[in-house]
């Protein structure tokens, strides 16, 4: 009997009909019971998106979801009226994903061996679709990673990569037939690569663009699976050397002891505040033993119609104990701030050691982006050399395997909408071979990847014209948008200049799930392109939280710390020479531009645009230099304000660092604005720091 065979499909019809009653009523198990005997029916009539719907229904009843019932009599209506009109029980075709699918949690510790085996199969088929030779053997290997892939999203749970990759199966048995075949294959898995690495790393992003761009439909209107909120993979185990010695070690383990040192070292910073308090209350009673002495000299020897002598003696043994209670206190106070000290620098040489465990250079993650290149440019029939920059620079690993992928389609991007191909160049005078550059710098706390090419640019005209056919922005924006900004459209999904639904031309995957990769890490994409000469994807991300040196400095009454790397000056600004700089609370909220006390020059990383590498930050008062810790942000404390990590004082109060790179663009828009007016920027200053117990 064949998959359809037309009985299978009467008897499934009936047997849907017969179990409909038993999912209409309110028994969970009653429902389940039913779905379970249908997912089976399913399965065995060849009906198998239908029984992969009902298996997913079934996992949610397991877990008591009782809206699942709901959702399993309409599919099952739906499937009903489908048959009997001779067409497929469920709306499914490859790559579409079906309206309930949707990401799952993953459990912590199943999902830290997981991403790591599905980061190292992504891998070997980069390896794969970058090998030359026969291409029937490459189709077998990735059909082999990607059944392994599958099996290993099933066991784990994680249904669209196990649909998906059950899909691209399909592709890869069709291209065992022959060298053409096999070809076709292979181009058809490099086109598909990247949403691999999407569903990956932005399951719920992936399959929204998958389906055109629009989100996954509601219950409401389309009978869906409520979406279980999907967790970011977290890092995978890690190989560390200690000792000479190779070991396994969890890359959260040692996440969870850098925590435990962030959290001695606030108990480093309460010791010496504790100790500051000392030494005042030292100088205190100094002070009183002082006012004692002052007072017995005032009042002279003891004579028979004076101050008795008794009283005399007494304020002298009172002066005497609390000089010798001022001198304890004070060396208790020089004693703890010695031990406070010395904690500090432990601590440093500790998390600089377990810091040092997850750098790596990104020699490995640059391999993988030239493989991805070359295995595109033969797809794309193009003829493209790699040049590096920068391949030693050493980054947390954490870091490194968060960006592989976005970069990754950056660079399958510029091979397939960059690089012409080489008759079209000789005829513009360029040389038939192009050139893909990726570099890497890092700069202060910040590291700067850069991906370019020689190829055709990118026609911010035809940008334009395609925003407003598209409804994107109005036809007056477009016309005074700048460069900059028609080009950030890019990142919207499906938005594209092209007009064919090719993956990668039509539904800009690449660079939506690009986008909320580097999002994640708090970092930003910023496109430069020339048209006819190049494109330069440039991503930044912050790599560094922890010990810094920084400098307090407050504006508008609010304490704020900026790291000490970036500054170059610090002066006074009154005078008849006072210089009208951007005031840094007028940076941070809506308010009068005011003049400033004092004048930072802020260093930048480099000259971007044409702008200058230093900018002026005014504020209301300096204070010292200190080295703290800075501790990462949430997501949504860091989308208030240019702000680069918080510090927890040892009182328990809390202060924000500034992030100089995001703050850069507002003090030179602040420039422009005329003197007295008020900024135009979102509220970002947070409330007025309380003592409150420290975040675990």
């Amino acid at each position: 009997m064949t998959a359809r065979d037309p009985e299978l499909l009467r008897l499934l019809t009936q047997e849907l009909q017969r179990h409909l009653p038993n999912m209409e009523g309110s028994d969970l198990d009653a429902a389940r019971r039913a779905v379970h005997a249908l997912k089976g029916s399913a399965g065995l009539s060849g009906e198998r998106e239908l029984a992969a719907a009902l298996q997913r229904l079934e996992r949610r009843m397991l877990g008591g979801d009782k809206t699942a019932i709901v959702e399993a009599s309409a599919i099952v209506r739906v499937a009903i009226e489908r048959l009997i009109a001779g067409l497929s029980g469920v709306v499914a075709e490859w790559p579409t994903p079906p309206e309930d699918l949707a990401p799952v949690s993953l459990d912590p510790l199943v999902r830290t061996q997981y991403v790591a085996e599905l980061a190292d199969r992504l891998a070997r088929i980069d390896q794969a679709l970058g090998l030359k030779g026969d291409a029937d053997e490459a189709v077998h290997d990735i059909y082999r990673h990607v059944h392994t892939i599958k099996g290993a999203a099933s066991a784990v749970g994680d249904e669209p990569m196990s649909w998906f990759c059950h899909g691209l199966e399909e592709w890869l048995k069709a291209g065992t037939g022959g060298a053409v075949a096999a070809s076709a294959a292979l181009l058809e898995v490099a086109k598909w690569r990247s949403v691999l690495g999407g569903l990956l790393d932005e399951p719920e992003s992936a399959l929204n663009t998958l389906r055109g761009g629009r989100p996954r439909a509601r219950a409401s209107s389309v009978p869906a699976a409520p979406a279980t909120r999907s967790s970011a993979p977290e890092d995978g185990p890690r190989s560390v050397l200690i000792e000479e010695a190779t070991i396994r070690v969890d890359a959260q383990s040692v996440d969870r002891v850098l925590e435990r040192i962030a959290q001695v070292g606030l108990v480093q910073e309460q010791i010496a505040s504790s100790g500051e308090r000392a030494k005042l209350e030292a100088r205190e009673l100094r002070r009183l033993r002082a006012d004692l002495s002052e007072a017995l000299r005032l009042i002279g020897p003891p004579r028979p119609w004076g101050a008795p002598a008794a009283a005399l003696r007494k304020i002298e043994r009172a002066g005497a104990a609390l000089s010798a209670i001022g001198e304890s206190v004070e060396s208790q106070a020089n004693e703890m701030r010695a031990r406070g000290q010395s904690l500090k620098g432990a601590m440093r040489e500790a998390r600089q050691h377990l810091s040092a465990m997850r750098q790596s250079s990104l020699k490995r993650m640059f391999a993988r982006l030239a493989t991805a290149v070359e295995s595109e440019a033969r797809r794309a029939q193009r003829i493209v050399v790699v040049r590096t920059h920068g391949a030693d620079e050493t980054i947390d690993r954490r870091v490194s395997d968060s960006l592989v992928e976005a970069c990754m389609t950056l660079a399958r991007n510029a091979v397939a909408h960059g690089v012409e191909p080489p008759g079209v160049r000789e005829s513009l005078g360029k040389p038939a071979v192009g050139t893909i550059t990726l570099s890497a710098r890092k700069t202060a706390s910040r590291l700067l990847l850069t991906i370019a090419d020689d190829g055709a640019g990118v026609d911010v005209d035809a940008i334009r014209r395609r925003a407003v056919e598209t409804g994107a922005v109005t036809e007056a924006i477009a016309g005074a948008a700048d460069d900059n900004t028609l080009l950030a459209l890019l990142f919207l999904p499906g938005f594209s200049t092209r007009e064919s639904t090719d993956l990668l031309a039509g539904r800009g995957i690449g660079l939506e799930i690009a986008q909320s990769a580097v999002q994640r890490l708090g970092g930003v994409i910023r496109l430069a392109s020339r048209h006819g000469l190049g494109f330069e994807a440039r991503v930044e991300v912050p790599i560094e939280t922890g010990i810094t040196h920084v400098l307090w400095v407050t504006a508008a009454g609010v304490e704020h710390a900026i790291a000490a790397t970036n500054l170059r000056r610090v002066r006074t600004n009154d005078g008849a020479d006072a210089e009208r700089v951007p005031h840094l609370a007028a940076c941070l909220e809506a308010r009068p531009n005011e003049r400033a006390a004092y004048a930072l020059d802020v260093a930048l990383d480099d000259g971007e645009g044409g702008a200058p590498a230093e900018i002026a930050i005014g504020v209301d008062a300096v204070g010292h230099t200190e080295e703290v810790l800075v501790r990462p942000l949430t997501p949504l404390v860091a989308a208030l304000g240019p702000f680069a990590g918080a510090i927890v004082r040892g009182d328990g109060s809390l202060r924000l660092a500034l992030d100089v790179h995001a703050l850069a663009p507002r003090a030179r828009a602040l420039g422009r604005v005329p003197e007295g007016r008020t900024s135009d920027f979102p509220q970002s200053r947070p409330p007025p720091s309380r003592p409150s117990s420290p975040p675990s």
